[in-house]
């Protein structure tokens, strides 16, 4: 019996790119106003980044640990703000989050979460730092955890371990939901999860098609797909 319901977000319940586009427009707005000398994107934004996750390579997964980290470095570099680089860099992460979470979900969405969270717990398991909590979709999750919270991104195991534990349930009673054919499908399939592999419009197609128990191409579909892997 399915007992969980897990979704990835990104290009799964919303499209990511115009929210990361509205974001980095907010961020880059917010940081040219403080000196007339701070210069974002920083034009050594790839030393930066591999230097921080040289000394770090947690911040390859830890996006947003990785992102104020990367402000400091370019506020650092301003005459004048050195002294407050970390408290205008928290600033600079605070609106950046809050932009980054004004997302537009799919048309149906909403109808399907309403539909699914009558008969089943819903998590979201991400890798990105979309804040739910700030998003109506929300509403209908139990709970929701980030490869941040975890120590690890998908396609390791440790997001999805950490929802059947949440969960109490077995990976035969979990259903995951996701855009991505490897983060996905072929990481939830490995551990006896049942996947559906949702072909978003926003996504980049793969050269070779995962291994899935379903298939969709609109979010209205996966109710009746859910219910043909109950009938399995």
């Amino acid at each position: 019996m399915i007992k969980l319901i897990g979704f990835d977000l990104d290009n799964t319940l919303w499209p990511v790119k115009p929210a990361i586009i509205h974001a980095e427009q907010c961020l880059s707005d917010f940081l040219q106003s403080l000196h007339q000398d701070v210069r974002y994107p920083h034009p050594d934004t790839m030393a930066y980044r591999k230097a921080l996750i040289e000394a770090d390579p947690s911040l390859a997964f830890r996006l947003t640990a990785f992102r104020r980290a990367l402000l400091i470095n370019v506020l650092s570099d301003v005459p004048g703000l050195q002294n407050q680089a970390e408290t205008l860099a928290n600033q600079a992460m605070s609106l950046f989050l809050d932009a980054r979470s004004q997302v537009q979900p799919y048309q149906s969405a909403d109808r399907v979460l309403t539909t699914l969270s009558a008969r089943f717990s819903l998590c979201a398991l991400t890798n990105g730092n979309a804040d739910l909590s700030k998003i109506a979709l929300g509403r209908h999750f139990a709970f929701t955890r980030s490869a941040e919270d975890v120590g690890a991104p998908k396609p390791e195991p440790a997001l999805f371990l950490e929802a059947l534990k949440i969960a109490k349930c077995q990976p035969s009673e979990m259903i995951y939901v996701g855009d991505d054919p490897a983060l996905d499908v072929e990481a939830a399939r490995s551990l006896g999860i049942f996947t559906v592999w949702f072909q978003s419009p926003d996504a980049k197609k793969p050269e070779v098609e995962p291994d899935y128990h379903a298939t969709i191409h609109e979010l209205d579909e996966l109710p009746t797909a859910i219910e043909r892997i109950e009938q399995c």
